[in-house]
C-alpha cells in the first residue's frame, strides 16, 4: 500500500466498507490529477457520444480518469466488486493509485454492525470520472471559473441504496483541489457543512433546463422557497452547494444517470439532508437499475424540510416524470 506499518495494522482491523472508501478517496485524487494534467497538455479530444443530435461531451481526461478509477478499484478488490462506469471506453494510464487515506480508516469504529458485515460482492460502486464535462470543455485554462465545477463522483450502493461516497474537486483552491467522503451513520467529512441560511438558493441545470425545469423553479419561487435561482453544472457541484448554505438542487427533467447521483447522495444523507427524485422516491442503485433518473432529481440539506419542496412540485410535473423500474 506504500504506507506505514501502522497504516498496515489499521487496514487489517477495518471492514471493508473504510477500507474501499479508504482507497476511494486516493484513487479520487490521482484521476483529479490526470484531468489537470489532460487539462493542461492542451489537447481534450473531445468527442460527442450522442446520437440524437444533443450534446453528450466525452474528452481524453474523462476516458483516462475512468480508467484509472476502474482498475485502481478492482486491483485492490478483485473482480467481486461490481464497477458502473460512465465511459465504456477508456485509455491507458501508466500508473494505478494502491494507496490509501487513513482519516477514512480513523473512522472504523463509528461503523454500524450491518455496515461491518458487508462485503466486496454485496456492493455496486456507481463512477462518473468527470463530472461537469460540458464546463470542462469549455474552459480553456484552469483560472477558468468553470473549472470549480468539476469533479470525480464515486458512489457506493448496498442493497441498492447509496451508503458511501467520494467527491473529489480537482480545481477547489486555485488548483489545490479538496476531496470530500461520506459514509451513511459515520458522517460526512472533508466540507464544512453549512447551517440554516435565511435567503434560499435553489441550484438547478447550467445547460440543460426544459420548460418543466422552469415550471418548477417558478412555482418554487412563488410559494417562498426559492429567493434566487444559481444554475450550475454538475451534480456533484450541485449538492456541494447545498452543503454549502444553497437551500435545494432542483432538476424536473430525466436527464441525470445514476452514476451522477450516487456519490453526492451519500455526501447530503450521511450530513443529514435527503436526496429523492421530484416525487420524494428513493433513487435505487442495484445493479439491475435502470441508468437514467426518469423521475428527476431533488436534494436539500439538513436544515430543509425536504417535503416542503416535494409538496410544492405540481401533480402533472411529477406524473411526466415517472419512475421506471427496467433497466436502460
Amino acid at each position: 500500500m506504500g504506507c506505514s506499518q501502522d497504516a498496515e495494522q489499521m487496514w487489517s482491523q477495518s471492514c471493508f466498507i473504510t477500507r474501499l472508501v479508504s482507497s476511494t478517496v486516493r484513487i479520487s485524487e490521482t484521476a483529479g490529477s490526470l484531468i489537470k494534467r489532460i487539462m493542461s497538455e492542451g489537447d481534450l479530444k473531445v468527442v460527442n457520444k450522442a446520437t440524437d443530435g444533443m450534446a453528450d461531451l466525452q474528452t481524453e481526461a474523462d476516458r483516462s480518469a475512468q480508467y484509472c478509477i476502474e482498475k485502481s478499484l478492482l486491483a485492490k478488490f478483485g473482480d467481486k466488486l461490481k464497477v458502473i462506469g460512465e465511459e465504456d471506453v477508456t485509455s491507458v494510464v501508466p500508473n494505478l493509485e494502491m494507496d490509501v487515506c487513513l482519516d477514512v480508516l480513523q473512522q472504523d469504529s463509528k461503523c454500524s454492525e450491518e455496515l461491518r458485515s458487508i462485503k466486496a460482492e454485496d456492493v455496486v460502486v456507481w463512477v462518473d470520472p468527470l463530472d461537469g464535462t460540458s464546463e470542462f470543455a469549455q474552459a480553456a485554462k484552469s483560472a477558468s471559473p468553470l473549472l470549480q465545477q468539476v469533479t470525480v463522483l464515486i458512489g457506493i450502493a448496498y442493497k441498492g441504496r447509496s451508503i458511501a461516497g467520494v467527491v473529489h474537486q480537482p480545481y477547489y483552491g486555485n488548483g489545490q483541489g479538496r476531496t470530500m467522503w461520506a459514509i451513511v451513520g459515520v458522517g460526512t467529512f472533508g466540507i464544512p457543512i453549512i447551517g440554516e441560511s435565511a435567503k434560499k438558493v435553489v441550484v438547478t441545470t447550467r445547460s440543460h433546463s426544459t420548460p418543466m425545469v422552469t415550471e418548477a423553479l417558478d412555482i418554487l419561487a412563488k410559494q417562498g422557497l426559492a429567493d434566487s435561482v444559481e444554475r450550475v453544472g454538475g451534480a456533484g457541484y450541485k449538492v456541494i452547494k447545498c452543503l454549502e448554505g444553497a437551500a435545494a438542487y432542483v432538476f424536473a427533467s430525466p436527464g441525470c444517470k445514476k452514476w451522477d447521483t450516487a456519490a453526492p447522495e451519500a455526501l447530503i444523507t450521511a450530513s443529514g439532508g435527503r436526496l429523492t427524485d421530484i416525487s420524494g422516491r428513493p433513487l435505487y442503485y442495484g445493479t439491475d437499475a435502470q441508468i437514467t433518473n426518469t423521475g428527476g432529481v431533488l436534494a436539500t440539506p439538513h436544515w430543509v424540510k425536504h417535503e416542503d419542496y416535494v409538496n410544492t412540485i405540481p401533480a402533472h410535473v411529477k406524473n411526466a416524470l415517472p419512475e421506471f423500474v427496467s433497466k436502460n
